[in-house]
């Protein structure tokens, strides 16, 4: 029903791939386009095998590589209005296929139910995504950037079978690092990055029976590590009574391992490993 695979997720790009039913998604493109087409090929997969492009916001780690993709491949670009009239002042100019988000109500979009949500990040209009595959109803959150959680976020991400979310530094760890105290203010401030805590806080928020897995993403290479943000996540969520199948710390430098829904398992053998601790 839903296959998950992050090419790549951290301040030097992101772009995570999702397979539907019925089509097929890029939410992110972090990447320059050679960049995106050569971690395609590592995930044994093409540019135009995909629909279209969805984009969190404008920030150059999200979408830098948007718009020479688009014209390439012919990925129309979705995202929020803002978003799209921000895209025109990158030094790469704005993609020319674009349509604007719904604001009241989800948008279709290659066989998926888009619906987004307001995040606080130092963006135009930074959003958190919500994909249902409108065949078979699965659904698939994406939070990538966010200084705090905003109170009705939880409630936006009820009823996950996947989430992917931001866990990007460990507050001692970026307390105690290289960074100059002016990076530091914006990364722990309200319009700047999710901790570990906080992430597994709004994970433990979103846990429910049927949440198969929680994919952290966008972590700090210099202010965490894959173990520190999975064991923060994975105590946090034992302490909530959730038995879910997996989590998982999303790879920066190469592609992670798909995951498929129907398993919540790495389902491809046959390129890099994702790091991966199971909760239990």
């Amino acid at each position: 029903m839903i296959r998950v695979t992050v090419l790549g997720s951290g301040s030097r790009g992101n772009a995570i791939l999702i397979d539907g039913s019925a089509g097929t998604v890029l939410v992110d493109a972090g990447f320059s386009a050679r960049a995106l087409a050569q971690r395609l090929q590592a995930a044994q997969r093409q540019p135009e095998s995909i629909d279209a492009l969805l984009l969190t916001h404008e920030h150059v780690d999200h979408a830098c590589g948007a718009a020479v993709s688009s014209s390439r491949w012919q990925w129309p670009v979705l995202a929020s209005q803002r978003t799209l009239t921000a895209l025109e002042d990158m030094a790469g100019g704005a993609p020319t296929l674009t349509q604007a988000l719904a604001s009241e109500a989800p948008t279709a979009v290659a066989g998926f139910s888009i619906e987004h949500h307001h995040l606080p990040h130092d963006a135009a209009d930074c959003r958190a995504l919500v994909l249902t595959d409108t065949q078979s109803g699965a659904r698939v959150g994406v939070v990538l950037d966010a200084g705090h959680v905003p109170e009705t976020l939880p409630a936006f991400l009820a009823r996950l079978d996947l989430l992917v979310l931001e866990s990007n530094h460990d507050t001692t760890m970026l307390a105690n690092g290289p960074y100059p105290r002016a990076l530091k203010a914006r990364i722990r401030g309200g319009s700047g990055h999710l901790s570990n805590t906080t992430s597994a806080a709004l994970a433990a928020e979103c846990a429910h029976r049927g949440l198969r897995g929680v994919l952290l993403a966008h972590l700090s290479e210099t202010n965490n590590t894959p173990a520190i943000a999975v064991a923060t996540a994975r105590d946090v969520l034992r302490r909530c009574g959730w038995h879910g199948d997996a989590l998982w710390a999303c790879p920066q430098r190469e592609p992670m391992t798909p995951v498929d829904l129907d398993s919540a398992r790495p389902s491809w053998h046959g390129g890099p490993r994702v790091t991966q601790l199971a909760l239990f």
